[in-house]
């Protein structure tokens, strides 16, 4: 398969940002835990609600479920393109065109959440911001790339099935008809 070395590159790169965007949100779990938690009331409770990382809403709260879905369909691309199984291939393919939305929305989030600074924010919020950014940026830009590649696939491993059903009947045609030589 021609198009399938490209979807196992793109899927492997897509698992590497994925561990990537998995560090950078651990990283920022470890300093909120670490020198977040232990302030003012009222400094606790609107951490609690935007810059905690276990919140879905926060940046790096959505950045974690991202990276779980990234790694989770990056891994369907490789066992679909190794296995041949145009179902993984599809599934692939169909969670890197939603991705391609998400991501860009994520991303243009993230770069507005980078720039809005606010009373009591904490030092390290923006690098962490900034991180994320840049691996949800390359997920956007690998789900284009994966979008062309798994469709090429998908149609290689049809062609691929098709010529092994062609070779099949012609096998079955040629075993069925024996010369009578008596």
């Amino acid at each position: 398969m021609r198009s399938g070395s490209g979807v196992l590159c793109i899927s492997a790169c897509q698992l590497v940002v994925g561990l990537c965007l998995l560090g950078v949100y651990e990283g920022y779990k470890a300093y909120y835990y670490d020198n977040l938690t232990d302030e003012s009331a009222s400094v606790s409770s609107r951490v609690a609600t935007y810059e905690s990382p276990l919140d879905f809403r926060s940046p790096m709260g959505f950045s974690y479920y991202l990276s779980i879905a990234n790694n989770m369909f990056a891994i369907f691309g490789l066992a679909g393109v190794i296995n041949a199984q145009r179902e993984l291939i599809i599934a692939f393919f169909s969670y890197n065109a939603a991705q391609m939305v998400i991501a860009f929305h994520a991303f243009v989030d993230l770069c507005t959440d980078v720039g809005i600074r606010y009373a009591g924010e904490p030092a390290k919020l923006t690098s962490f911001e900034r991180a994320s950014a840049t691996f949800i940026f390359f997920c956007f830009l690998l789900s284009l790339l994966a979008t062309v590649f798994a469709v090429k696939a998908i149609d290689e491993v049809k062609t691929k099935q098709r010529e092994e059903l062609t070779r099949m009947a012609v096998l079955s045609d040629t075993l069925q008809y024996e010369v009578d030589n008596a």
